[in-house]
């Protein structure tokens, strides 16, 4: 029967029921959309009166009554299919009749009915039911139940849903289109339409909605949406109202910023209707709708650009979504999440929640939207994994145990003690697995802890049959796929719920799961290990041969020693966390070219770097007292056999508090005295008293040369030490108490000491980035090196930091803007390699060498104005006497030819002298800039490299054996002949790619240079070039062979060769 048949079919019976309740038959029914008169269901007039206790009524024995209830509960159902409006007025009078006349066998259908009615229309959800319905439907089993009593329009609102289920899973080519193996909306549309099947109607269009709104087509969600409100009327207080008012908020939210102005007032007017609705819901049903709410805050929030409100109610949607087990409406919370950050270029942040979306999808089984979101954001799933089509329903699998049962609490106690005694996490896994295996009964046990987010296998445990010994295998994160079943790995990490399985492949819900069928798995054990509710690792312990082989009494025992191998365990990695700290930090000390030396409170050497060990000829002697340092360490006042004085050496200043500078102090080494600049620092613990004396010293070998250069420069290098003042904080474990020591220490370096990760970015800096940089060290951690410097100095220093990512020791010089001015730096980039030997960062030591360039400038200065003067002295006498004997000889030379001849053999001799004088000098003064302060393998691969960086052509400059020092005059020359080479090649060679090499042999250094450019002829006129003549000349000056390979098209190659021994005459 049709649903327009049912509404007329029902008026006869409606008007008989009228005359057995005494009334008047309704002389006309209400239109279809019209409400019912009389259904004023909670009004002043109404003589509906609600009783508490409605299972105590009198039983109904009135024939008439009866009759009435009987005719009435027959002809509710059609109403509320057929003509809705009838409804609560049939179902207010069944209530009345049995409020008035006594409880029939209709009555309790009545009452339901009536709570239906207060929820939907009245909106009292107090009154119809504390909680909303939820929806937990097989399909499959309710359609062949349906079937077997033929009820072809239940069937059709179920296979409607069950379509809905096959797109999201990815079996229909467009999912937002119900077309499909259970339904298709083509065919179905009209039928409902003819058949006046209103809930059909508003389900199509309300999985439209849905659909379109999940797969981002928000337009025609918006337009599925105004039609499924037409037909809202036909699911009064059904479940999905609340799902419908949420997804037309945000699908028209969606529209917004695309809207007219108008528009977009309507849009914020309709929302607020639906949250006012929802907010209701959520006063009595937080657990189910407060979610949806805040979801729809936040999407309203974000479109009006109230940021920080958006990313507090995404919070709370996300919190409430997840604890309340919605998984679907987590994922949804996740996705618009992950949009928000994304619109605010905060891609880390979208990353990590669309990446907990995908996840939820994927958990939840829709497969078709886990695959649109890595179509649509690439960038965060470049290699996704196959997504599960099918969702596990999980029905029931847990099992507890409240017996009492005995068991022997001595092997228990001796475990736990075994447990809590190690803190080395792989030692404490393989001892933790051997126990829980023993008391397990298990043939095999895994070990999953989290690493970034992910649980994977950190250990394994296997029973050896033959020996009934545990072999155990501490494992490096092992993915739990192909390995574990994961739907019960992913049900415990969930719900923190123990799963038992005495017969795995025939009980539980997870009969199905491909491990278990392919392994044919027994017993089954997974156990949360939780730590104040904390979930710390999956215990997944298993018997392939025994049925029931974790009994009552093993569960609970392994549920005693679960609480304590969490404990263990995050002790452990506590534990790990602070010594690979302390290495770290022992790395920074290590790295670090400058001289470190720390004493404790009684005046004894604690630590000694690698650098101060060199300096000093020893490291640390446990039997010295203070007053033996300088004996012991060979501490010299500068320029005397005196050892320094105990009570002026500066780490002995600094056990009385002092900080203290002196650079008079000498180390003698053997017959070697190696000059230092030494600082001293007090570390104060929290009480303020002296914990340790820090003591940091440099070579000045270089900077006493410079001072011995400049006579009258007498200005000692001042250092600037970062702030001393951090109190030492007490602290429950020695290691973290070591950290804080390591780390004080840097900070008392006068030097920038830092540690950047692969990214670029700064993880640890010491206190005087404070000082050179005037910010704190919370503005700087984090950031990147481009951040720290500006864009232009970042260029510069930029090739370096490319070049200690490729896993080299970089070092430079360069002059660098800081805030308080400019500094000259010296800068030493190390790697730091990980386990698989690839660059994960680098440590960083730099320097102020700003005195030092200052000293060195002054000093080549004044070398050259000594040599500009000894140049003019020396050819102005030689001119001079030219000018003499040239004037003597023109007077003489018709009167005396013989004496004119003398003195023009004078004039020749005198200007022979000064040529030579003038070239000698000229050469004194003319040694290459590039060589004033390194030797010759660092001058080549300095200009090569402003070469290469200028211009933009491949030049490499490399050294062939161990590199040595050749006579100043020969290091000139043949920089000045690689320049002229290099020159050429770039200028007439049109060369792309050019190789500089330095060869070091036993009995000669040559210097060879090749390019691929276009080349010549050796006979041609090319080859006579002032450019070549010039190489050839320098080549003789130093006693050098030259020789000159080249071929037209196949490039150049110069090759000069010098006799290590051989000097120039």
């Amino acid at each position: 029967m049709s649903n327009d048949k049912l509404y007329p079919a029902g008026t006869p019976l409606g008007n008989e029921f009228a005359v057995a309740c005494g009334e008047k038959p309704s002389p006309k029914l209400p239109q279809r959309g019209e409400p019912a008169q009389g259904t004023s269901l909670r009004s002043a007039d109404s003589p509906l009166r609600v009783y508490e206790d409605l299972i105590h009524l009198p039983q109904m024995s009135e024939p008439d009554k009866l009759a009435a209830m009987r005719t009435l509960s027959r002809i509710t159902i059609a109403a509320w299919i057929a003509a809705p409006d009838l409804m609560p007025l049939l179902v207010t009078k069944q209530v009345s009749l049995s409020i008035e006349h006594g409880n029939a066998f209709a009555s309790p259908f009545a009452y339901a009915n009536f709570g239906l009615v207060l929820c939907g229309k009245v909106g009292d959800i107090e009154t119809g039911g504390n909680e909303l319905m939820e929806v937990a439907h097989e399909m499959a089993t309710y359609n062949e139940a349906i079937r077997q009593i033929k009820q072809e329009t239940a069937l059709t609102w179920n296979q409607i849903f069950q379509q809905v289920i096959a797109n999201l899973m990815g079996c229909s080519v467009n999912p937002t289109c119900l077309v499909g193996e259970f339904y298709n909306e083509e065919n179905g549309l009209p039928q409902h339409e003819v058949a006046n099947d209103g809930t059909a109607i508003f389900d199509v269009y309300f999985s439209k909605l849905f659909l379109c709104y999940l797969f981002s087509e928000y337009a025609q969600a918006v337009e599925y949406s105004t039609i499924a409100e037409r037909y809202l009327i036909r699911i009064t207080s059904a479940t999905l109202a609340p799902f419908y008012h949420l997804y037309d908020a945000l699908a028209r939210l969606e529209t917004y910023p695309k809207s007219s102005v108008q528009t977009q007032a309507e849009i914020l007017e309709k929302v607020a209707v639906r949250q006012e609705k929802m907010k209701q819901w959520a006063q009595y049903a937080p657990m189910n709708h407060l979610h949806k709410y805040h979801l729809v805050e936040a999407e309203k929030s974000r479109i009006l650009g109230q940021l920080l409100e958006a990313e507090e109610f995404y919070e709370k949607a996300i919190q409430g979504a997840k604890e309340n087990d919605y998984l679907r409406e987590e994922a949804l919370a996740y996705e618009l999440a992950a949009k928000f950050y994304l619109s605010r270029d905060r891609e880390k942040f979208a990353q990590l929640y669309m990446k907990e979306a995908h996840y939820c999808y994927e958990r939840w089984g829709a497969t078709a939207k886990v695959k649109n979101l890595e179509t649509r954001y690439p960038q965060f799933f470049p290699q996704s994994p196959n997504v599960v089509s099918t969702p596990i329903h999980i029905t029931s699998g847990t099992t507890s145990n409240t017996s009492h049962i005995a068991f022997d609490l001595a092997a228990v106690m001796k475990a736990s003690q075994a447990i809590s005694s190690e803190i080395e996490l792989d030692r404490l896994l393989s001892c933790l697995m051997q126990i829980l295996i023993e008391n397990a009964g298990a043939q095999t046990g895994y070990l999953l802890l989290e690493n970034s987010g992910e649980w994977a296998i950190q250990a394994a445990c296997k029973l050896n049959d033959s020996e009934q010994v545990c072999a155990t295998q501490v494992l490096q994160s092992i993915p739990t796929a192909n390995h574990l079943p994961e739907s019960i790995i992913n049900y415990v990490i969930r719900t923190h719920e123990c799963v038992i399985l005495n017969d795995a492949t025939r009980e539980g819900n997870f009969i199905n799961e491909l491990y278990i069928q392919h392994n044919q798995t027994q017993s089954i054990f997974c156990l949360p290990l939780l730590n104040q509710s904390k979930l710390v690792g999956v215990l997944y312990l298993e018997n392939q041969l025994a049925i029931g082989a974790f009994t009552p009494e093993r569960s609970q025992v392994l549920n005693l020693l679960s609480t304590q191998a969490a404990i263990a365990i995050e002790n452990a990695k506590l534990y790990s966390k602070l010594r690979e700290g302390e290495s770290r930090m022992k790395q920074f000390l290590e790295a670090v070219p400058v001289g470190i030396g720390v004493l404790d409170a009684a005046g004894r050497v604690y630590y000694v770097n690698q650098r101060g060990i060199q300096l000093m000829g020893k490291g640390i002697d446990p039997s010295a007292t203070p007053d033996q340092i300088p004996e012991v360490y060979q501490f010299y006042l500068a320029g005397t056999d005196q050892n320094y004085p105990t009570e002026k050496l500066p780490v002995i200043r600094a056990l009385s508090g002092e900080c203290t500078t002196v650079d008079d102090l000498e180390i003698h080494q053997n017959s070697a005295i190696v000059p230092v600049e030494v600082w001293g620092t007090p570390i104060f613990d929290e009480q303020g008293n002296v914990a340790y004396a820090i003591a940091t010293f440099q070579d000045t070998t270089e900077r006493k040369q410079a001072e011995h250069l400049l006579a009258n420069y007498n200005r000692t290098l001042e250092q600037q030490v970062a702030e001393r003042t951090a109190a030492l904080q007490k602290s429950e474990a020695e290691l973290r108490y070591r950290e804080q020591e390591l780390r004080l220490i840097t900070d008392a370096l006068p030097a920038l000491v830092s540690y950047v990760d692969a990214n670029r970015r700064y993880q640890f800096i010491n206190r005087t980035y404070e000082v050179w940089f005037s910010c704190s060290r919370d503005e700087i951690l984090g950031k990147s090196v481009c951040e720290l410097l500006s864009e232009a100095v970042y260029q510069r220093v930029e090739p370096y930091v490319d070049q200690v990512f490729e896993g080299q020791t970089v070092t430079l010089e360069a002059e660098i803007p800081f805030p308080l001015g400019k500094r000259s730096i010296s800068a030493t980039l190390i790697p730091d390699f990980d386990r698989n030997a690839q660059v994960r960062g680098f440590h960083s030591l730099i320097t102020d060498i700003s005195d030092r360039k200052r000293a060195e400038e002054a000093s080549i200065l004044e070398e050259r104005n000594r040599m500009a003067r000894e140049i003019h002295d020396t050819l102005a006498q030689s001119f001079t006497g030219v000018i003499i004997h040239a004037r003597t000889a023109l007077s003489k030379i018709t009167v005396d030819p013989q004496k004119a001849q003398t003195h023009l053999a004078q004039v020749q001799n005198l200007a022979q002298t000064g040529l030579s004088e003038a070239r000698r000098s000229v050469e004194a003064l003319r040694r290459p800039y590039l060589l004033e302060n390194s030797d010759l393998l660092s001058a080549f691969k300095h200009l090569t490299s402003q070469l290469e960086s200028s211009i933009g052509i491949k030049i490499m400059c490399e050294a062939i054996g161990i590199p040595y020092s050749l006579p100043s005059e020969v290091e000139n020359n043949l920089l000045r002949i690689g320049q002229e080479a290099l020159t050429n090649a770039l200028k007439y060679a049109d060369a792309t790619e050019i190789r500089v090499e330095l060869i070091y042999e036993s009995t000669q250094g040559i210097l060879r240079i090749k390019d691929n450019g276009q080349g010549f002829a050796i006979d041609s006129s090319s080859h006579n070039g002032f450019g070549l003549l010039g190489m050839a000349e320098r080549a003789e000056l130093i006693g050098a062979q030259i020789q000159i390979h080249s071929t037209p098209g196949q490039g150049t190659e110069i090759a000069v060769s010098v006799n290590q021994q051989e000097k120039p005459s």
